[in-house]
């Protein structure tokens, strides 16, 4: 009888335990993390994903002890999921006021300032009315925030695409004759691409202030991962000062 005692105790135990076990299985969310392929902030090399946001981002999920994949999908969709699925982490995420609210913001990836580009013998300059702009065709990228920024301020004449180099193509075949870009971005694109980008200049700084990218999660995701990852990105951010701080770059 004391042996039987003994056996039923430990199934129960083992099935206590099993079930725990399972339980924890369940518990385990395993973020989805979206993102383009837009170089050379985050960029497809040999079907990897990397570049200097992706590595910051993979760094602080890292830190925070979260499980993930990472999908390389057009801009629309990647910021149509982030807007309407839960436990999605997206980047690089224009931070505008617009989006503030749409969003759980976690970190800052770097700021860039948008020019608008166009042909070298052009006669638009920074003294151009943003009233002029409207009489020309621009291409943009469909979801980005300066296409929103365009589009509040009345802009009609708008070619999307989905992603911005396609916008180099369109200017070559005069069905665009501005489109957006920040200088380190068409710089890496006209190397990257062989683009003969010679005929080409940044005509007009936008009139918004530098767009602060960002690293956000979809407000259907659970507030505790979002912390969960804010301390990792806190944590990643101490550790990057504290080696710029002697010396280690």
């Amino acid at each position: 009888m004391r042996c039987f005692s003994m056996f039923f105790l430990l199934m129960l135990v083992s099935s206590i335990a099993c079930g725990a076990e399972e339980l924890d299985k369940q518990n385990i969310i395993n973020i989805k993390v979206v993102t383009e392929d837009t170089f050379p902030l985050q960029y497809l090399e040999n079907g990897k994903i990397t570049g200097p946001a992706t590595s910051l981002v993979e760094q602080v999920l890292l830190a925070a002890g979260v499980t993930y994949d990472i999908a390389v999908l057009p801009w629309a969709r990647a910021y149509q999921l982030a807007l309407t699925e839960a436990n999605i982490l997206i980047y690089s995420l224009a931070k505008t006021t617009a989006r503030l609210n749409e969003f759980k913001w976690v970190g800052r990836i770097m700021a860039l300032d948008y020019y608008l580009y166009g042909a070298s013998d052009s006669e638009i300059n920074l003294q151009t009315s943003l009233e002029a702009l409207k009489q020309y065709q621009i291409g943009t990228v469909r979801d980005s925030a300066v296409e929103q920024y365009l589009r509040d301020n009345g802009f009609k004449k708008l070619t999307t695409v989905v992603q911005g180099k396609q916008n180099f193509f369109l200017f070559q075949q005069n069905r665009i004759e501005l489109f957006p870009a920040n200088k380190s971005s068409f710089q890496a694109i006209c190397l990257q691409d062989a683009f003969n980008c010679h005929n080409l200049k940044p005509l007009y700084k936008l009139d918004i202030s530098s767009i602060e990218l960002y690293m956000a999660f979809s407000q259907l995701t659970d507030d505790a991962m979002v912390e969960k990852v804010r301390a990792g990105y806190k944590e990643v951010m101490k550790k990057r000062k504290n080696l710029h701080d002697i010396g280690i770059n």
